[in-house]
């Protein structure tokens, strides 16, 4: 099956929307998460890749994410956040409309954090993290106001990030 707004011809204009309930995940670290489940033809239609960012609403609330494999079904995560402007939760049935993110998502590592990865040969290991697992190191490290909270925070990343683990998570 076709999803409706897929163009053979220019699979980089294809939009597509959906109904879906929000589900939640099933495994750690993933058991607090709350996902959206994307069709199986609404994934191939994305390009059929394991990592698909995109853009897009859920809800009616504006959403950039990645869609993958999680649990033995095609996800994308929705933040908290999202789901309060929506007004929805776990169980409830909401609109989706996704497109593919042609927006280079590269991120600055901030200073502090840079010098931990690249003093313990870590730069490899950092950048095999999932996008999020990425991006929460970089906004715990450089969202911090003070310079000794950002080293502090660099410095315990070394061996979070040895062990695959988001910032705050006990391994």
């Amino acid at each position: 099956m076709v999803p409706p707004g897929y163009h053979a011809d220019r699979p980089e204009t294809f939009v597509t929307k959906f109904h879906t309930r929000l589900t939640a995940g099933g495994k750690p670290p993933y058991g607090t998460w709350t996902f959206v489940v994307v069709p199986p033809a609404v994934q191939h239609a994305l390009g059929g890749l394991a990592r698909t960012p995109v853009v897009g609403t859920v809800g009616g609330v504006v959403v950039r994410g990645t869609v993958c494999k999680g649990e033995g079904v095609y996800r994308m995560a929705v933040r908290r956040d999202v789901r309060h402007a929506a007004g929805a939760d776990v169980g409830d049935r909401v609109e989706v409309i996704l497109e593919i993110d042609r927006v280079d998502r590269t991120e600055e590592i901030p200073p502090e954090l840079d010098a931990v990865l690249r003093s313990a040969f870590l730069l490899d290991a950092f950048a095999k993290l999932a996008p999020s697992c990425r991006r929460a190191w970089i906004e715990h490290v450089g969202g911090a106001k003070r310079p000794e909270t950002r080293e502090r925070r660099a410095a315990a990343a070394a061996e979070a990030v040895r062990a695959r683990r988001y910032p705050g998570q006990s391994g």
